[in-house]
């Protein structure tokens, strides 16, 4: 069988939209079985539209063949093009790429899943990852941090978690309205102060994702707490353009974030530049 071409989009059709917030929409796609290989937590995928350009944009659900979803933050012109679409256009995607949460590894030890702001999306795929493989992993935690609760994306199903009784949720933003989910449950502060209220030690792994100036106090906690730099998997922001290594816009520290990330190890951070103060927390 022929290879693919690494460079070439497949057609992508325009699902359902669905506002989660005021620049927040999901986006759901269906391709031809095939075309897409298993989108794994932690990866991404080059979104195309004609005459307008692409971008990668980290792949938000437990995808199955032939059905995507995309979380997506209106940033700048290829999401502005997105957020104009209607149900029914299409578009190109490619991918996936990069690697992902080492979901093999999590298997069998207890997880905290820790998300802040828009990183709430990776982080969505492999709680769902970890929800329809339930018997596979141990406890469930998840940390998930906002500025403000209209902020808060996948709002419907994070409420419905808090009537698990196999998991442990805690979300809070620094300026709390939350309608939707019981008042005792809607803490002020941020996902640190999540942390703090969840209970776990050294036996967790963690995946965290979010803006970067989160990380190093996110990973102080968990030291704190227990956790060790080769259990803590963070997933870095970088501006990937190619997704293969190629064009070098996410060369950073002797690596390629978009094919050795962008999900690392914190203990394979320690000599990459802008990084290295987390290590040290």
């Amino acid at each position: 069988m022929k290879t693919p071409n690494p460079y070439i989009p497949t057609k992508a059709l325009l699902r359902t939209i669905f506002k989660m917030s005021e620049d927040n929409y999901l986006f759901q796609f269906t391709v031809e079985p095939g075309t897409i290989g298993r989108c794994m937590p932690g990866q991404f995928l080059e979104v195309w539209i004609p005459g307008v350009g692409e971008c990668p944009i980290s792949v938000c659900s437990d995808s199955m063949d032939g059905l995507i979803e995309l979380c997506v933050h209106r940033t700048g012109r290829v999401t502005d093009a997105l957020f104009k679409m209607e149900e029914g256009d299409w578009l190109g995607l490619r991918g996936p790429y990069g690697t992902g949460y080492p979901v093999e590894k999590m298997e069998g030890n207890n997880i905290i899943l820790v998300a802040g702001g828009l990183g709430i999306a990776p982080i969505r795929s492999l709680l769902q990852y970890i929800l329809h493989r339930r018997e596979r992993f141990g406890d469930l935690i998840i940390a998930y941090g906002m500025r403000h609760s209209l902020d808060l994306l996948f709002r419907h199903e994070m409420t419905s978690l808090y009537s698990r009784n196999d998991m442990h949720l805690f979300i809070g933003a620094e300026e709390v309205d939350f309608p939707e989910i019981p008042p005792i449950h809607a803490q002020l502060g941020r996902v640190t102060d999540m942390l703090r209220m969840a209970q776990f030690d050294g036996t967790y792994l963690a995946a965290v994702c979010g803006p970067p100036v989160m990380y190093p106090f996110v990973i102080r906690e968990l030291k704190e707490g227990g956790i060790t730099e080769n259990n803590i998997f963070l997933s870095l922001e970088r501006h990937m353009k190619c997704a293969i290594g190629k064009c070098g816009h996410c060369f950073v520290g002797g690596v390629y974030a978009c094919k050795e990330g962008p999900v690392f190890p914190l203990e394979d951070l320690r000599f990459i530049p802008e990084v290295v103060e987390c290590v040290n927390c």
